[in-house]
């Protein structure tokens, strides 16, 4: 089912900023989708949708302190203090769903923000100028993989009044390192606890970890069954739950839906359900993926039998965390991203992931904007390359669908499914 066309059928005749704050839209809109669940292909997405709107419906009614954080932020630190976390770049996706997206970059560039900015940052500043964002009481922000991010949340905090915190992530990965990380996850913390005037609960960090624990032991199961032939999910669906690695990671909720993945998953595997009639090629995704109409997964996925069986972004990259040791054991997690560093850790990640699910070809796409994921992209086509698999960037851009043209992305695609396929 299309869940944004369901969600603008009950916004579209009065999609204002006062709708985003009445109980009665979050009470419809989850009657509604819980109405639907027998729609869903995945019923783990569903109860996803579900936790959503609850964390939606939490944020914009103001029933706690909420915190906006970018998706690098360690979400543990949030859910153990108790906190609402909401997450600008994760909700600039919803706004490209609900048909605002094109009014929101139009008021970002009324305001002078500069065309070369990622897109999210675009979208998420001109959301919440024009009001569709819930305020925040704090403002987190880690330095690491988005130069962006920094810039965009401060301007943010300071637009708003509110606190502002940026967990400053050195490029090395040695003990100084992380003894810097952990200090200042500490310090964070108790700062957001002096000025929100929380209720410190040593017990409810733990716990958090300990649900950050449960819920990456569930993923690297659901990533070890899609390592199977043939596949059983395709990529388009596995990538709904990517959001649960940018803003879920510290709540029970998290643990509860990848759990019901694993299941049917299981279920799925055990009756040899494949995702398409024929697997012909398989292909590692990097980065996200256009959250606007495109054709892209139906090109690859059901025209050519070319199967997505891993994404980037779903990718568990660190060990299990120490609830006795929270700070360290969650700097030690900010540390490991393979994404940090020299591009050497990243090409190790992508080669390692090609390995475990026996892919093909790997397809990067390319956001505009996004310095991080595209640069150095020359070395990690020449390494794919040395290995025999075949790459493709794809570039492009997430939110805006002014920049999407689908005979040359199609052009793109049909060329790269026939160096696949011969």
């Amino acid at each position: 089912m299309d869940i944004y066309q369901l969600l603008r059928s009950y916004l579209e005749t009065a999609l204002r900023q006062r709708a985003l704050k009445s109980p009665w839209t979050y009470r419809v809109l989850r009657q509604a989708v819980a109405a639907r669940r027998k729609s869903f292909s995945w019923q783990a997405a569903h109860s996803l949708l579900l936790h959503t709107i609850d964390q939606a419906a939490a944020a914009f009614l103001q029933k706690g302190p909420v915190i906006w954080h970018n998706v690098f932020f360690p979400t543990e630190v949030l859910y153990g203090l108790g906190v609402i976390p909401f997450a600008p770049e994760a909700a600039a996706v919803a706004a490209t769903g609900l048909g605002i997206a094109a009014k929101a970059l139009q008021q970002a560039e009324g305001d002078w923000v500069s065309g070369e900015t990622c897109t999210f940052h675009r979208l998420a500043y001109g959301c919440d100028r024009l009001g569709y964002f819930p305020r925040p009481s704090g403002v987190v922000c880690s330095s690491h993989l988005c130069d962006t991010a920094p810039q965009s949340l401060a301007a943010a905090a300071a637009y708003h009044g509110v606190p502002f915190y940026l967990l400053d992530v050195p490029h090395q990965q040695d003990a100084a390192a992380l003894s810097y990380v952990a200090r200042q996850l500490k310090t964070i913390t108790f700062s957001m606890v002096e000025s929100l005037n929380l209720t410190w609960d040593e017990g409810r960090l733990q716990q958090a970890l300990v649900n950050s624990n449960a819920a990456r032991e569930r993923l690297m199961a659901i990533n070890n069954l899609r390592q199977k032939r043939p596949a059983c999910i395709r990529g388009e669906e596995a990538h709904s739950f990517i959001y649960l690695m940018l803003a879920g990671f510290g709540a029970a909720a998290t643990v509860a839906v990848y759990e019901e993945l694993l299941n049917q998953l299981e279920r799925s595997y055990r009756k040899n359900e494949p995702a398409v009639p024929e697997e012909k090629a398989r292909v590692v995704w990097l980065h996200l993926k256009p959250y606007y109409p495109n054709e892209i997964f139906q090109i690859l996925e059901q025209e050519a039998g070319i199967i997505i069986v891993c994404e980037e972004m779903n990718h568990v990259y660190w060990e299990p965390l120490e609830p006795e040791r929270p700070f360290y054991s969650l700097a030690r997690k900010v540390l490991s991203h393979h994404g940090l560093g020299p591009i050497s850790r990243r090409i190790e990640a992508v080669l390692a992931m090609t390995e475990s699910y026996k892919a093909d070809g790997v397809i990067h796409f390319a956001h505009w904007g996004c310095r991080q994921s595209a640069g150095a992209i020359r070395l990690l086509q020449e390494a794919l390359r040395e290995k025999g698999i075949s790459f493709l960037n794809l570039e492009g851009d997430c939110i805006d669908q002014s920049k999407y043209a689908p005979g040359a992305v199609r052009t793109r695609l049909e060329g790269f499914i026939e160096m696949l396929l011969t």
